[in-house]
């Protein structure tokens, strides 16, 4: 039951990846490396919240694995599948790899940051005492 759990936690934030990124970029008109970084932040206390209130104790190393690996591997993949994308049409760029390695990089590890053991706690409040 916790397995599937943390993968419809994993879905909703690849979900809330693809619609908070057009709400920002191109409805608001925000974007850049600021706007990633906040949506990553967003979307990585969503998460952490998410999983402390579903599971209702602190996750254990295989689930906060298991998130991570399905979120961060889908992004990685979406990124990279963008970054072939734009090395056909204008060939190998230096510069290009790096932006997009910093607009993806944020995902993953914030969301490795808001799955920790402090933030969790924070997230559990008083329902768990260690």
């Amino acid at each position: 039951m916790e397995k599937t759990r943390i993968t419809i936690v994993a879905i909703t934030g690849i979900v809330l990846f693809f619609l908070a990124n057009y709400l920002c970029r191109f409805l608001l008109g925000f974007s850049g490396l600021l706007a990633s970084l906040i949506i990553a932040a967003a979307i990585a206390a969503y998460m952490g919240f998410s999983v402390a209130r579903a599971l209702e104790r602190m996750p254990m190393d295989e689930e906060k694995s298991r998130l991570l690996w399905i979120y961060g591997g889908f992004l990685g993949a979406l990124f990279a599948a963008f970054a072939a994308w734009l090395f056909l049409g204008e060939g190998f760029d230096a510069v290009v790899l790096a932006t997009l390695f910093l607009h993806y990089l944020p995902y993953p590890a914030l969301a490795h940051v808001f799955l920790s053991e402090g933030l969790m706690r924070r997230f559990l409040g008083s329902k768990h005492k260690p």
